[in-house]
Order: C-alpha cells, then sequence, then structure tokens
C-alpha cells in the first residue's frame, strides 16, 4: 500500500435504507452484512481506503446506529427527500451531535431520493436544517444534494477533505493499541477471525495481545486489509485478524483487542451523566433520576449492557449531574475511565431514544 494512502471510516446515518445503499454503494463494495452492512474499496486515484458503515437495523433498534457512530470517524446524515427532517433525522442529529462533542467525529449531510415529484422539498430543506442545528455542535454542518453521479463523486471528495484536514497520526504517540471487533468466524485452515476497526495506535502481526473481558494474551497470527496480507495495521484500517489461542465463540462485541494490559473493566462507578436536551423523561419530576425504574442500556464503544441509576443527582434535560451507574455486564475501557452513550433500547416511536453521554469518574 502506497505511503500517502490513508484509511477512513464512515457512518451512513439514515432510514431509507434504499437511498443508503446508493450512498454507501458510492464509497465501495458491499461486504460484511448482519444488523450492519459495511462498504468497502481502495481507491487508488484518491489514494483513500474508505469503509462505509449502515446501521441497517435502525430505526427498530437503537443499538446499531450507536454502534455506527462508535466505530466511525466521519458521520454522513442522509436526508430522504420525500419525508424531510422527520423523527428519524432528528434522533440522528442527537447522537451525531453527542459524537462530535465528545469524540471529535467529522459531519456532514446529503439529501437523496430526489424525484420530480419531491424535488420541490430540496430547498424547503435547505431552508430548515440550519436553523434546526443552530444551537448544537452540527452548526457548520455542509448539506450535499445528490441528483446525479457526479454529486456522489462531490461527497466523496467533501468526505475525504473533512477527513484529510486533520493530521494522520502517529502510531508511536498512542500509548496504546486498540481494535474494535464487530464480527467473529471460523476459517478453515486458519481458525478465529475477527472483523474491525483499528481505532488507536498500530497492531502487529507475530505478537501478543489481550481480549477484553474474554481472555488475556492470545497471538496474532496475521492481518488482512482488502483481502491482501499485511504485517501491520494503523488507525482507521479495517482489518481482519486471524488469532491463536481463542475460539470464535467466547468474542462478541463486548470484547475489545488490545495490548497488553491497556484495558480493564468496570460494571459498578460513579459517572458525570449530561442529560441530552431534546430528551423527555417519562417520570413525574421530568429529569433523569436514580428514583426512576425505567430501564436503559449503556453503549461504550461497541460494548452494551443494561445499566442501573443506583443514586445521585435528579438531572433535567440539558443539565450535568453526577449518578452512580452498575452494569449488568462488564466492560472494557482503559485507564482514564470509561465513556458512552445511555439509551433507551425500546422500539422507535417518534421518540428519542437518545438519553444522555456519561463519563466514568476516575478517583
Amino acid at each position: 500500500m502506497s505511503e500517502v494512502e490513508r484509511s477512513i471510516t464512515i457512518g451512513l446515518l439514515g432510514a431509507n435504507h434504499d437511498i443508503t445503499k446508493l450512498v454507501g454503494e458510492a464509497f465501495g463494495s458491499p461486504g460484511t452484512r448482519s444488523d450492519l452492512q459495511f462498504y468497502n474499496r481502495l481507491d487508488s486515484g484518491m489514494n483513500m481506503i474508505f469503509t462505509a458503515v449502515a446501521p441497517i437495523a435502525y430505526p427498530e433498534k437503537i443499538k446499531s446506529l450507536v454502534q455506527t457512530c462508535a466505530e466511525t470517524s466521519v458521520h454522513i446524515m442522509i436526508i430522504d427527500s420525500e419525508t424531510g427532517i422527520n423523527s428519524e433525522i432528528g434522533e440522528i442529529m442527537v447522537i451525531m451531535d453527542l459524537y462530535a462533542q465528545h469524540f471529535n467525529s467529522k459531519f456532514i449531510a446529503v439529501i437523496g431520493g430526489i424525484t420530480p415529484t419531491n424535488e420541490w422539498r430540496v430547498e424547503e430543506i435547505q431552508n430548515q436544517l440550519p436553523k434546526v442545528v443552530a444551537n448544537t455542535s452540527l452548526k457548520a454542518m455542509e448539506l450535499v444534494v445528490l441528483k446525479d453521479r457526479e454529486n456522489y463523486q462531490q461527497l466523496k471528495q467533501k468526505v475525504s477533505d473533512l477527513f484529510t484536514s486533520t493530521p494522520k497520526p502517529d502510531p508511536k504517540d498512542a500509548p496504546y493499541s486498540k481494535v474494535l471487533i464487530d464480527h467473529v468466524f471460523p476459517v478453515q485452515g486458519i481458525g478465529t477471525v475477527a472483523l474491525g476497526l483499528v481505532t488507536k495506535g498500530q497492531v502487529k502481526a507475530g505478537q501478543m495481545y489481550d481480549i477484553v473481558p474474554v481472555q488475556n494474551k492470545v497471538i496474532l497470527r496475521s492481518i488482512q486489509k482488502q483481502d491482501r496480507d499485511f504485517k501491520t495495521a494503523e488507525e482507521g484500517d479495517r482489518v481482519g485478524l486471524a488469532l491463536k489461542g481463542i475460539k470464535g465463540d467466547k468474542i462478541d462485541r463486548n470484547a475489545i483487542f488490545c495490548t497488553l494490559g491497556a484495558m480493564t473493566t468496570s460494571s459498578k462507578f460513579q459517572a458525570k451523566v449530561h442529560v441530552s436536551p431534546y430528551y423527555r423523561p417519562q417520570s413525574e419530576s421530568g429529569m433523569i433520576s436514580p428514583k426512576d425504574a425505567k430501564a436503559y442500556h449503556a453503549i461504550a464503544d461497541l460494548g452494551i449492557s443494561p445499566v442501573k441509576l443506583l443514586e445521585g443527582e435528579d438531572i433535567a434535560p440539558g443539565k450535568t449531574g453526577v449518578i452512580s451507574l452498575e452494569l449488568e455486564k462488564e466492560l472494557p475501557h482503559d485507564r482514564n475511565g470509561m465513556r458512552g452513550i445511555i439509551a433507551d433500547f425500546g422500539p422507535f416511536d417518534k421518540k428519542l431514544r437518545i438519553v444522555a453521554y456519561f463519563e466514568q469518574i476516575i478517583e
């Protein structure tokens, strides 16, 4: 691979999967598919490796939307010209805003699905969007209208420009290496293969790593990127990792592949909790409260666990407070503490399910 090639991960966030598919295929060929659909391509003309991820289980399953955001660095909000800025797009805006604020993700919006009968809506959306995002971290969001093939190429270039405006991180500067695993399967003659995205540092074939919280000390036998063998993989790379010393049925998205000793786990801790200003609690007080019996889930990286609010402050929408959280499952994080999203995993009924951002307090 050329030294100037860079890997970029893109979240395709929309509710119309036909339009999302068209956008995805502009970035790559369809690949791995489950509740997430991956698109991959090495674009030699742009010196860029594109990996796009679409949460095809959304809006039915909010976890697919959050996991897509966690696994990608540039987020594309895909607005259907037929339906405009509706409740699904509102929910997507909220999660994009949180990831832009707390995880430094980049963002852009597109309008697709344009037909002669709904083309009049394009100008309406163009006028409406800046007003909707004016008080969020998305206020500088650019909007691309997708009418023809040339527009899709323009989108690719704009996404590339967004990403390359940030200097390429030197893996030597990373305190540890980290891969978010999204799929695992056995391969005859090879053994366990984990698919995922390198989100920090560099991994090297032949070295030993942890898979937290599943198992310490597994050997990374080999690395594949774009169906080619490599000795190393760096931040942003979509990889296939051939692992020695572990069975695939022990690994799921709650596990993180990382440098030996880099990760720990937590299940009960105090956290700063910032409740979304757009969330409307169902409690009588109108606040998120430890007294509330409402069931929530915590999502940190790709890991998911039911979470209980044990004790602490009552927090109004748009405010921050401290609450003790207890996870049903231990989730991994580095020594700086766990960060993630609290969500309502109920079915979509045109009400926001993104509740809050949380950050573990390390004493």
